[in-house]
């Protein structure tokens, strides 16, 4: 079975959202604490995605979650 145009986006979205996730700018990122949370903010290059991981669960934050810390 041959392969569509969609199938093939939707392959190369799924292979670039498994990047690496690396320190924000540039490196320069370093791990923070806030509100009893260690928080480190990541860029993930094969998205251009960005997102804080919590350093002691090793998990991704979404965006309520950061907004739940940040805006309590």
């Amino acid at each position: 079975m041959k392969e569509t145009l969609v199938d093939i986006l939707a392959a190369r979205q799924r292979h670039a959202a498994r990047g690496a996730w690396v320190p924000a700018n540039g490196g320069t990122e370093q791990p923070f604490e806030m509100r009893g949370y260690r928080l480190q903010y990541l860029w993930q290059q094969s998205t251009g995605r960005h997102a804080y991981i919590n350093c002691d669960t090793d998990v991704l934050l979404t965006d309520e979650e950061v907004n739940a810390i940040f805006l309590r």
